[in-house]
């Protein structure tokens, strides 16, 4: 099958990019001396977590319990759930996939939180690996830096026989509100040291650290400058988008993933100052770009823009003197935030030199929970 013979709208691949992206991603990693564990929220694709797996990925990150049991049944076998989980369903999902897959581990940030995880634990005869998190600055989860984290550690270590203290992780969320490098590498390396100064303050009280996590696909272009952290969970360098094209973590050439879309109406007048493609908000959302304008992006003609997305339809205004393309053609639009466009689908087409070379399932798309 011919990418021109699908129907549309549809998430199309291109696999050498996505290859490219993946074993890039992988060596600059592995120059920096730090562990790769990507997050796999963005393409929710087991096909993709093996690829990223084989390059040399140590394990993989999920937000959700429901994520991690798709990519463990697909054979996945070391998975870090990044995210609090709070609720007895959620700890008795979470004691059954540690049953039977090799290494699981799952982040905390209250007290609450981790006392109820030991004591369901302790009640079944097991333990789980905890990540600690750090709020260096972000605000949304994270247990305060400096003397809070120090008895946060202290007292699952003391008192929570069911839970065996990993490590710790951060997001560096303050990275992605600059628009210039410079500002940018300054923020990652600001929070990243708040972790990195954090396990040395547990190591002074006698608490050593295995694990010092960080990630985002921005902050990824300065692994090298991050001494201490050990580990990263960078997601969306497989795909790329508009956004994260717009912080310069990654060009628009290098970008794998298109929403692929077909004209399906344009005014009947002489001179027409807009066209119409079948990929609406249901296909693109209605997320913004940084400083791209619109909806999505045509990849062959990057001036244009969707500038209106209803449900399913995509509008794309045309400059004077400009003429749309004919009726049925088919188009490649660049989204502006691929994981949540991804999760609009139900499968993506796999593409090389424009034949379809596999239809993976996007097997954890609405994993809410």
């Amino acid at each position: 099958m011919k990418k021109s013979d699908l129907l549309t709208p549809c998430l199309v691949v291109d696999l050498d990019k996505l290859q490219r992206n993946i074993d890039d991603m992988a060596r600059r990693a592995q120059g920096a001396g730090i562990r790769l564990r990507p997050h796999i929220k963005t393409h929710k694709t087991p096909a993709i977590a093996h690829l990223q797996m084989r390059a040399g990925a140590v394990g993989i990150t999920c937000a959700k319990l429901g994520e991690a049991e798709v990519m463990a049944e697909s054979g996945i076998e070391d998975i870090f759930i990044a995210y609090p989980l709070v609720g007895r369903d959620n700890i008795d999902r979470l004691l059954n996939l540690t049953v039977w897959v090799p290494r699981v581990s799952t982040s905390v940030d209250t007290l609450l939180a981790a006392e109820a995880l030991n004591g369901a634990a302790v009640a079944r005869g097991q333990r789980v690996d905890v990540i600690v998190e750090i709020d260096t600055g972000y605000r949304r989860t994270g247990v305060q830096p400096a003397e809070p984290l120090l008895r946060f550690v202290q007292k699952i270590i003391s008192s929570m026989p069911g839970l065996r203290y990993s490590g710790l992780m951060y997001m560096a969320g303050d990275t992605a509100r600059h628009l210039d490098s410079d500002s940018q590498q300054a923020a990652e390396q600001a929070e990243a040291r708040l972790a990195t100064d954090s396990a040395a303050l547990l190591r002074r009280h006698g608490i050593e650290t295995e694990v010092i996590g960080g990630g985002g696909t921005v902050g990824a272009r300065f692994l090298d400058h991050l001494p201490g952290v050990t580990e990263y969970r960078a997601g969306c360098y497989v795909f790329g988008d508009m956004q994260y094209a717009d912080l310069g973590a990654h060009t628009r050439e290098q970008m794998s993933l298109t929403i692929l879309s077909t004209v399906v109406s344009v005014p009947w007048v002489t001179e027409p100052d807009h066209f119409v493609v079948d990929a609406g908000s249901k296909a693109l959302t209605h997320c913004p770009a940084r400083t791209t304008p619109g909806y999505g992006t045509l990849a062959m003609h990057p001036d244009l823009h969707v500038t209106g997305a209803s449900e399913e339809h995509g509008v794309i205004r045309l400059s004077s003197g400009v003429r749309p393309p004919d009726l049925g053609t088919k188009l490649d639009i660049y989204p502006n935030y691929v994981s949540d466009t991804v999760n609009m689908f139900d499968r993506m087409w796999v593409v090389r030199n424009g034949d379809v070379v596999a239809v993976w399932d996007i097997a954890a798309r609405g994993k809410s929970v």
